[in-house]
């Protein structure tokens, strides 16, 4: 690079590829921690803790389950929850709800994946302790990206020949 310093560039080539994520799972139990332990730095131990005591308070599902996937019959509850979920973290809910990719029966054990109860948008957040607070929240933004669309953008590299030298 320090040899380009003042001299001309040419670009060589530009690729620019379409692109296409879909949106994650919601949580299960595992990946719940992971990410607390990632974002907040709770254990995994601290966790379920404050999850078991959010399901005792009625404001999130069962913490205990393996499942990313809501049951079939819980579809047509899947907006409501997504506008529960917008106003625990003080958001707008996705443009359009895609409900169908977080609901399969086939995909569910003994328990659906953990989300938010409805009686959770009714709770004085600042009245949590702040280790349930965050889970919540965590917990909420799960589903509201578990259910917006996919995610599209463009890759783009550009080759660039200076000096003798290429950069990509």
């Amino acid at each position: 690079a320090g040899d380009c310093n003042s001299k001309a560039a040419a670009v060589t080539s530009v690729v620019q590829t379409k692109k296409t994520e879909k949106a994650p799972a919601l949580y299960d139990l595992t990946t719940l921690q992971r990410d607390a332990n990632r974002l907040l730095g709770y254990t995994a131990q601290q966790t379920l803790d404050y999850l078991q005591s959010l399901y005792e308070k009625k404001l999130c599902t069962y913490p205990r389950t393996d499942s990313r996937y809501l049951t079939d019959d819980m579809e047509g509850g899947v907006n409501a929850l997504a506008q529960c979920c917008a106003g625990i973290c003080g958001t707008e809910p996705p443009a359009a709800v895609c409900s169908r990719q977080v609901c399969s029966s086939k995909k569910v054990t003994d328990h659906h994946a953990i989300v938010p109860t409805i009686s959770a948008e009714k709770v004085d957040m600042a009245s949590l302790p702040l280790g349930e607070r965050e889970v919540l929240k965590l917990a909420a933004r799960g589903l509201l990206r578990a259910v917006d669309e996919p995610h599209r953008y463009a890759e783009t590299v550009i080759t660039v020949d200076c000096a003798g030298q290429s950069f990509t």
